[in-house]
């Protein structure tokens, strides 16, 4: 519901055209997200006392997906054929580790969906707005490290650029359609 809201308010706003209201109820969405953001993935954890900080890279694809044709078969396989035709050679190992990629990708989508209608100068830029949340996501990733309440992962620095593109190019779409102030 809370990814709906997200969504959907601004559009809604927008096809309604309370363009005043857009930014205003935008931002307000933000502040909420940012604080929701910090709340999951810092001031809401508990400190690891395990014995490392951080986990190998790509360990979680490993543990979620079996690949048929490879890394670089299933790449290859998906460029020439596209998603459709490589879906099937595509399994999940682990329900726990896909839920945990997916989740990392969901969490930074409305903050690359909602810069552009917040920031004026993100409008059109897909790239700022991904840069962004790269360097957001990098900072809750070393505040993991630091102060010990995660592992520190550069997957999940991956999965949250990631969903913070795939929001942006919706975001960006969304707000020059209907040039918000």
């Amino acid at each position: 519901s809370y990814l709906a809201t997200v969504t959907l308010l601004p559009v809604f706003l927008c096809a309604l055209r309370y363009k005043p209201l857009v930014r205003t109820v935008a931002l307000t969405v933000f502040v909420i997200y940012i604080l929701g953001n910090l709340s999951f993935t810092i001031l809401g954890r508990h400190e690891i006392t395990s014995y490392g900080l951080t986990k190998p890279v790509f360990e979680n694809y490993h543990q979620a997906f079996y690949l048929d044709l490879g890394l670089e078969g299933t790449i290859q396989h998906l460029m020439d054929n596209g998603i459709r035709d490589t879906l099937p050679y595509i399994h999940i190992n682990s329900y726990v580790a896909a839920r945990e990629v997916l989740l990392n990708v969901l969490l930074y989508m409305p903050m690359g969906y909602l810069l552009p209608f917040v920031f004026k100068p993100m409008r059109y830029s897909v790239a700022a707005c991904t840069l962004v949340g790269f360097v957001c996501s990098c900072a809750t990733e070393y505040a993991q490290y630091v102060w010990h309440i995660g592992y520190c992962q550069v997957d999940d620095v991956i999965n949250n650029t990631l969903g913070c593109f795939a929001g942006a190019v919706m975001g960006c779409m969304l707000a020059r359609i209907w040039n918000t102030k």
